[in-house]
C-alpha cells in the first residue's frame, strides 16, 4: 500500500451502510487490497485507485469469480468509488463531504428487500449502482406516461397536438422536481409529494386545484401579486413565465387528464426519480444532461427518422466545442493555440474577455446539449456566477429548431443552469429566470426567408426590444413581446421590399442580356440555362411579393427569419463566432420533393450528382454545413458532427472541395472508433471544425479531436476528391499510388447488378416457376473467391437480358398483379412492362462480382453463367475467365482491400460501401492479367499471403508502404 491510506474511510462506509466492519482490516488475496469488513453476506474491499483503476480491478476480480464491493480512494481524486465486482462493472463516485450518499441509501434500500446468495445479493447491489439504469427506466416511464396521456386525450384532437400538450405537463412536473431538489419549494424536499397527497385526502382534482394554481397563479407571479391560494402554498420563489405560463396550446385546448393519470406522474417522476443540478455526479441520480435523452426517448421512431435527430454524448459536446475554441480564441488573441488549450483551465483576463463574448448558434438546437456545453466553456473554471450565466444565455447563446418542443426542452435545459449558478440561496433570494424568447427560436434555419442584412436604425430598434424582452415578466413582458414583433415585422417589411428590389434589377438584366445583339448585330438564341436562371427568378419574386404582402397585412404569423430574428449578431457583427450542433442527418430520399428543390435552388454544396449514370442525392447536413458557414462572421469558427460518410460520398463533392480551397480546416475527424461517439445513429459521425478565412499554404488539418492525432496537409485536399481520413504514411502510399498506375475503372468499369424495381414480383416467386428462374446473387451471398445465392430471380428475358415479346402463360399470371408497379418503376421508359434492369454487365460472360456493403472488399468470380448479380452488387465483365480469376485475386489482395477501404462510405456496424466509384478508383496494373499466379482459381488458402505478395510487387509496395496500409485492409471505420 502506497503513505495515502483510505482504509478508515472505507471503514466507516461498511459501518454507514449497516455491515460489519472489521476491527482490523485484513490482507485480501487480490491486487494488494484490504478487506475492511461485510455487507449482506458480501466481502467489502478498500484500496487506492482512482475510477478507471477501480473498473480495472473489479473487472479482474469479477472475472476469478470474487464477489464483494470494491471501495477506492485516490490522493489527486476528491471523491470516493463504490464498485460491484460483477460484470458489466459499473464505478459510482461519492463526494467527501456527502454525509448521507445516495449510492449507500440505495444499496441498503435494495438490498433490504430480498434474500439468496452472494450472486443475488451481488447483483441486487450493481442494479442499487447503476446509474444509467436509473435514467432508462425514469425516461422509459416518461414515454409511458404520454402514451398513457395521448389515449386519454380526446381523439378528436389530432395526435400531434395531444403528444405536444402530455410533454409540456410532463416536462413542467419535472423542471419543479430539480427546483424541489434544491429545498426552494416551501423548504420541503418532498413538497409535491406532500401536496399531492393533500390534494387527493381533500378530494381535490390535482390538475386543477395543485398543478395550475402552482404553475400559473404562483410561480409565474411576484409573491405580491399572488392569491391566497397561492400564498398558501409557502415560500415558492419567483421564477417568471416561460415554462410557467399558458402555452397557446392550452389556451387553444382546454383539455384534462384525471386522478389516476397523476397519481401514476407523481409516483414515476417525484416519489421515484432523484434528481441533482450537477452535471458530473455519478451516484444514481438523473441530472440536466440526461434531459437530452428525454428528448430522444420522446420523440417517435418515424419522427426521429424523419428529423434525423440524435442525442449527442456530453463528453464529445465538450470535446468537439473546446476543439473549436482553442484556434478561434488563438486566431482572436493572436497568440498560439497551444497556449490556449493550457490556459482554458485557468484563463487570464484578457482570454475570459474573449470567452464572455463570443457568439454561438446551434442552427439544429435539440435538446441544448451543445449551448450548454458552449455555455459551460464560455464561464470557465470555478464557481458560478449567476449575472455572467444570465448574460451567456440571453446575448450569447442562440438556438433554432422546427420542433417547438425542442425550443422548450433548450430553454429548460438553460434555466436549469441558471438554478445551479443559485444553488445555497435561499428560497427569496432565487432570482426569475430570464425569458429566453428572443435567444431560442422556434424556425427553420435552412429554408427561411433570404434577407439582405438590415439598416443600422432597424438593428437597434431590434437590439433594445430583446434586451427588454429578456428580463421582463407579467403584462409588462406581454407588451414587450408585442413590441418586439413590431420591431420584427417592420424589419421583415423593409428587408422584404430590398429583396423584391434586388429580383427585379436581375431579372431586367438577365432579359436584357438576352435580347441584347452580339457584335455582329445578330440575336443570341437565349440558352437553356438562361431560361431556367429567369424562370427561377421569376418564382422568387413571386414568392418575395406574397410573403411582403402577408406581412404588410398585420394578420398573419410573422415568418421566421434568420436575419430578423438575430439581426444584432448578424448584421452589427457579421455574424456569428461560433456555429455548432449536430444537424439532422436526413438521407434525400426521406426529403419530400418540393423540401429537395427549394435546397438545390439555394445552395450551391446541396447538389444531386451523377456518375457512371447513377444520382447520387445530398444528405441534409451537407445543406447545414453550406448554412453554418454562411452565418459565421469573418474568421469565425464552425464546429459540426456530420455523417463520416461526408468525406468520401460523391454527393458531398462540392462541398469538400469548396471547405478544402476557400476555408480553413482544423479538425476532420472520423469518430467511428472514438468511445465518446455512441450515440444512436445508423452511421458512423464526423467531427468537423472549419474556419472562414482561407487557410495558410501551410496548414495541417487533425485527424482526430485529441492533440496528439495523426495530421494531414489542407494543400492537398484543395481538390474535389475524397477526404481520405488515415495516417500520413497510409495518405502517403496512397498517393504515390495514384500517381503511379492506372484505375481499374479505365480498363473494366463497375456496374451495378440487375435492378428490378419491384423485388416482391421477381425475387423467389412460387416453385411453380423454377423452369423460368435463374440462381440471384446478393451482395450478402458474396465472400472472398466464393459467391453462394440462396434465391430465386424470375427471369422473364433471354441469355442476354433482353426481355422476352410474350410471356408464358404461368408467368403471366404471376406478374400480372404487378403491372401497374411495375410500370410505375422509375427506371421503366418504354417496351415490355415486366422488362429487368441494368443486365448488360450482369449477363456477361465472365463476371467478377461484390457485395455494395461489407466490413472489407470481398469479391468472386461468378463460375455459374446462369446466376444473375442483383443490385446490392458490383459487377465486372471481363473478356475470359482467366482475366477473371486475375481481377477477382486482385480485388481480395490486402493492398487492394486497404486502398478500396481508404476512400469508401462508411456504413454501420463497422461495414462500408464499396461502389462503383470506390472500387473504380483502386490502381490496376495490366500485368496482373497475365500473372500465372492470379490467373488461376484458389485453390488453397495459403495462397492469400502469396497473392499480396504478387500485388504488392506489381505495385511497387516496400515493406513500409505495406506495413502502413495494412490497418485499413480490416480495420472498423
Amino acid at each position: 500500500m502506497s503513505a495515502f491510506s483510505p482504509t478508515a474511510r472505507h471503514t466507516a462506509l461498511v459501518h454507514r451502510l449497516g455491515g460489519a466492519a472489521c476491527v482490523l482490516p485484513v490482507p485480501a488475496s487480490h491486487e494488494a487490497l484490504l478487506e475492511v469488513g461485510a455487507f449482506a453476506g458480501l466481502p467489502c474491499w478498500s484500496g487506492t485507485a482512482d475510477g478507471a483503476e477501480s473498473r480495472r480491478l473489479a473487472r479482474l476480480l469479477a472475472r476469478r469469480g470474487a464477489l464483494g464491493l470494491l471501495f477506492t480512494d485516490h490522493p489527486a481524486s476528491s471523491a470516493s468509488f463504490i464498485t460491484v465486482t460483477i460484470e458489466p462493472v459499473r464505478v459510482i463516485a461519492i463526494a467527501p463531504r456527502d454525509d448521507d450518499p445516495l449510492p449507500l441509501r440505495r444499496l441498503a434500500r435494495l438490498v433490504a428487500r430480498g434474500e439468496g446468495g452472494a450472486l443475488d445479493t451481488a447483483l441486487r447491489c450493481a442494479e442499487a449502482l447503476d446509474v444509467d439504469a436509473a435514467g432508462r427506466r425514469t425516461f422509459a416511464a416518461m414515454r409511458d406516461l404520454l402514451d398513457d396521456a395521448i389515449a386519454r386525450l380526446p381523439a378528436r384532437v389530432a395526435a400531434e397536438s395531444r403528444h405536444a400538450w402530455a410533454l409540456l405537463q410532463l416536462t413542467r412536473l419535472l423542471f419543479l422536481r430539480f427546483v424541489e431538489s434544491e429545498g426552494w419549494l416551501d423548504g420541503d424536499l418532498d413538497f409535491l409529494a406532500h401536496r399531492f397527497e393533500d390534494c387527493l385526502a381533500h378530494s381535490r382534482d390535482p390538475q386543477r386545484q395543485l398543478l395550475a394554481p402552482l404553475f400559473f397563479g404562483t410561480l409565474n407571479r411576484p409573491v405580491a401579486a399572488r392569491s391566497r391560494l397561492a400564498r398558501s402554498f409557502g415560500r415558492i420563489p419567483f421564477l417568471n413565465g416561460g415554462l410557467f405560463e399558458p402555452h397557446p396550446l392550452e389556451k387553444r385546448l382546454a383539455m384534462h387528464l384525471p386522478v389516476e393519470f397523476w397519481r401514476r406522474a407523481v409516483e414515476q417522476l417525484v416519489l421515484r426519480t432523484e434528481v441533482t443540478l450537477d452535471h458530473d455526479e455519478l451516484d444514481g441520480r438523473i441530472t440536466p444532461e440526461m434531459l437530452g435523452r428525454v428528448f430522444e426517448g420522446v420523440m417517435a421512431p418515424e419522427e426521429r427518422k424523419r428529423d434525423g435527430t440524435f442525442f449527442t454524448p456530453p463528453t464529445l459536446v465538450r470535446a468537439l466545442l473546446r476543439e473549436a475554441l482553442i484556434p478561434h480564441l488563438a486566431n482572436r488573441l493572436a497568440r498560439r493555440e497551444s497556449d490556449i488549450g493550457d490556459a482554458l483551465d485557468a484563463p487570464d483576463p484578457a482570454l475570459q474577455s474573449a470567452l464572455h463574448n463570443t457568439t454561438v448558434l446551434d442552427p439544429a438546437v435539440g435538446s441544448g446539449a451543445f449551448l450548454v456545453g458552449a455555455l459551460d466553456l464560455l464561464h470557465g473554471p470555478g464557481p458560478r456566477d449567476r449575472r455572467l450565466v444570465h448574460r451567456l444565455v440571453t446575448r450569447r447563446l442562440f438556438g433554432v429548431d422546427r420542433n417547438p418542443a425542442a425550443v422548450r426542452l433548450t430553454e429548460m435545459r438553460l434555466w436549469l443552469e441558471v438554478l445551479r449558478a443559485t444553488r445555497g440561496s435561499a428560497t427569496d433570494r432565487v432570482r426569475p429566470l430570464p425569458n429566453l424568447d428572443a435567444a431560442i427560436r422556434a424556425g427553420d434555419a435552412l429554408l427561411d426567408p433570404e434577407l439582405p442584412p438590415l439598416g443600422t436604425r432597424l438593428v437597434q430598434r431590434l437590439r433594445v426590444a430583446q434586451l427588454r424582452v429578456a428580463g421582463a415578466h407579467g403584462n409588462e413582458k406581454r407588451a414587450r413581446l408585442r413590441a418586439l414583433q413590431r420591431a420584427e415585422a417592420a424589419a421583415l417589411v423593409e428587408a422584404l421590399g430590398e429583396r423584391e428590389a434586388s429580383l427585379d434589377r436581375a431579372i431586367r438584366d438577365l432579359v436584357f442580356a438576352q435580347r441584347a445583339p452580339s457584335l455582329f448585330g445578330d440575336v443570341t438564341p437565349v440558352r437553356a440555362a438562361d431560361r431556367r436562371q429567369l424562370t427561377a427568378l421569376h418564382d422568387a419574386h413571386r414568392a418575395v411579393r406574397r410573403e411582403l404582402r402577408r406581412v404588410a397585412s398585420g394578420t398573419a404569423a410573422l415568418p421566421f427569419a434568420l436575419t430578423t430574428a438575430f439581426a444584432p449578431v448578424l448584421s452589427v457583427r457579421g455574424g456569428f463566432d461560433l456555429v455548432v450542433g449536430n444537424p439532422p442527418w436526413v438521407r434525400a430520399e426521406r426529403i419530400p420533393a418540393d423540401t429537395r428543390r427549394a435546397l438545390a435552388a439555394r445552395y450551391r454544396w446541396w447538389r444531386t450528382t451523377r456518375t457512371a449514370g447513377y444520382a447520387h442525392a445530398p444528405d441534409l447536413s451537407v445543406a447545414f454545413v453550406e448554412r453554418a458557414m454562411s452565418l459565421l462572421a469573418p474568421e469565425g469558427t464552425l464546429a459540426l458532427l456530420v455523417p463520416a460518410k461526408l468525406s468520401t460520398a460523391t454527393y458531398a463533392t462540392a462541398a469538400r472541395a469548396a471547405l478544402g480551397q476557400r476555408h480553413t480546416l482544423h479538425v476532420v475527424a472520423d469518430l467511428g472508433d472514438d468511445p465518446r461517439a455512441g450515440f444512436d445513429a445508423t452511421t458512423y459521425p464526423l467531427a468537423l471544425i472549419a474556419s472562414k478565412a482561407v487557410a495558410p499554404p501551410t496548414q495541417q488539418v487533425r485527424l482526430g479531436l485529441d492533440v496528439a492525432a495523426d495530421q494531414h496537409a489542407q494543400a492537398s485536399w484543395a481538390t474535389d476528391g475524397p477526404w481520405l481520413l488515415t495516417t500520413p504514411d497510409a495518405h502517403a502510399v496512397a498517393r504515390q499510388l495514384a500517381q503511379r498506375h492506372d484505375v481499374l475503372a479505365s480498363v473494366f468499369p463497375p456496374q451495378l447488378g440487375v435492378k428490378t424495381g419491384v423485388n416482391a414480383a421477381f425475387v423467389d416467386p412460387p416453385i411453380a416457376l423454377a423452369e423460368w428462374c435463374r440462381a440471384a446473387v446478393r451482395g450478402r451471398d458474396v465472400r472472398a473467391f466464393a459467391a453462394r445465392p440462396t434465391q430465386r430471380l424470375l427471369w422473364p428475358a433471354d441469355a442476354r437480358g433482353e426481355p422476352w415479346a410474350r410471356l408464358p402463360l404461368p408467368v403471366a399470371e404471376h406478374l400480372h398483379p404487378f403491372s401497374d408497379r411495375l410500370r410505375r418503376r422509375s427506371d421503366f421508359r418504354d417496351g415490355p412492362w415486366w422488362r429487368l434492369f441494368r443486365v448488360r454487365a450482369a449477363t456477361a460472360a465472365h463476371r467478377v462480382v461484390w457485395g455494395d456493403l461489407a466490413p472489407c472488399l470481398e469479391a468472386a468470380t461468378l463460375l455459374d453463367p446462369a446466376a444473375i448479380p442483383l443490385n446490392s452488387c458490383y459487377v465486372l465483365a471481363l473478356p475470359d475467365a482467366a482475366t477473371s480469376h486475375a481481377v477477382a485475386a486482385w480485388l481480395n489482395s490486402a493492398p487492394i482491400r486497404a486502398m478500396a477501404r481508404l476512400s469508401a462510405e462508411p456504413a454501420a456496424g463497422g461495414a462500408a460501401r464499396f461502389g462503383a466509384r470506390t472500387v473504380g478508383q483502386v490502381p490496376w496494373v495490366a500485368a496482373a492479367a497475365h500473372h500465372p499466379l492470379l490467373r488461376h482459381p484458389l485453390t488453397d488458402a495459403g495462397a492469400f499471403a502469396a497473392i499480396d505478395d504478387v500485388v504488392a510487387d506489381l505495385l511497387g509496395l516496400n515493406h513500409h508502404d505495406r506495413t502502413a496500409l495494412a490497418p485499413l485492409a480490416t480495420r472498423r471505420r
